[in-house]
Order: structure tokens, then sequence, then C-alpha cells
């Protein structure tokens, strides 16, 4: 029997057409090839290169020669989006629809019980969990939240969820949603399935920092 496909992570649409120009479909099709191969097909950006690499990792597999890669330093090159002062229940206890406040709320409590943190604010808007530092193989690095979300007026905002193993069986299950650069959207959680969320969250605190 021929084993399962093995989907490709979620890329850009520049990077999804390149590799399919090429004719890679399964990640297994990766297994074994030079960083700089891939890095040449044309779409294919380091960002997106570093999604390829950590997906084939957390499938036990990996690209071949791999290419270096920058060293962190501490520093923080994202000033505009930083750990703020301020209360994230006085903040969420503010908005202007109850709809929101709800949302908000529940928000806040199953968040805090999968990570066991407290909240903290980032930016105006978003609350957030644990930090992590990153560094991007264009040399450019920064602290960010781990996971959070925002109770937005059109939807509302959940980071860091998508990129942890099993995620996009989890989404598969998860109800009404829609998905952006890294960030995952519902219009209010009556329309998912809570316990999928909470799964989601608790696969990316998961991942390792």
């Amino acid at each position: 029997m021929s084993e399962s496909p093995l989907p490709l992570p979620r890329l850009s649409a520049p990077a999804s057409r390149a590799l399919a120009a090429a004719g890679i479909t399964d990640l297994r099709q990766l297994d074994g090839t030079p960083e700089r191969d891939v890095l040449a097909l044309h779409g294919v950006g380091p960002s997106q290169l570093g999604v390829l690499r950590d997906a084939l990792s957390a499938a036990g597999l990996s690209l071949a020669d791999p290419l270096s890669r920058p060293r962190a330093t501490g520093r923080n090159d994202n000033t505009a989006f930083l750990e703020t002062p301020g209360s994230p229940r006085q903040w969420i206890e503010g908005l202007p629809t109850a709809r929101r406040v709800e949302d908000g709320l529940r928000l806040l409590e199953l968040f805090g019980e999968v990570t066991g943190e407290p909240p903290s604010m980032w930016g105006p808007s978003i609350v957030g969990y644990g930090t992590h530092h990153y560094v991007y193989d264009s040399g450019r690095e920064g602290d960010t939240l781990r996971v959070g979300f925002s109770p937005r007026a059109s939807a509302i905002s959940l980071y860091g969820l998508l990129g942890a193993p099993g995620a996009d069986a989890l989404l598969a299950t998860l109800g009404q949603h829609k998905t952006g650069t890294g960030c995952l959207y519902v219009t209010t959680l009556a329309r998912i399935r809570e316990p999928v969320l909470r799964d989601l969250v608790a696969a990316a605190w998961a991942q390792p920092d």
C-alpha cells in the first residue's frame, strides 16, 4: 500500500506556484534536495525556504547541504511592535460591543488555561502570551508573542496558531474561519468548535521557542 500524501505547508502564492511548476506536490519530494536548489526556484525566497525547512523537520525529513543562516544577536529590529503596559482584561472590558467583550473574556480564559502564562498587551490591541525571538534568513530579528488574539470589529484575529504539526488537520474541523499570513480569523467563537481551538493553542504553545 502506498504512503498517504504528505502535503506541503502553507506557503505564499508565489512559492506555491513555483513548487507546482516544478512538479512538487508532496513534502517527501523535497527530502534530500539541496537548499540552494529549492531557493533557486523563482518565487521561493529565504522566508519560504524556512517554512519548508521547518515542515520537513517536523515530518522527520530534511533538505540537504544547508545554507548558512544568520546568528541571533538579541537585538529587536521591530520596534513598532512591542510588549506594552496595561491590563488585557481592562482593555477587553472596555471594548465597544458586547460580542467583542464576551468573546475576548472567553479567549482570555482559554489561552490562560492552556498556556499557564499571564497575558500581556502587545501594541494597543493584541493580547499575547509568552515571547519568541525570531531570526529571519535575511538577518532581520526581533521579539514577538508566541500566541495571542485580538477581538476586532470585523473578526477575531488569532496569532501563532498555524505553524504547529497537525494544525491543518485541526483547522479542517474548526468551523467557519479564514487564514492569512501567519494569522487565523474567526467571526465569533459561536461559529467554531472551541475544543478544536483549544487544541490549536496547545499545539502552538508546545512548539519549541
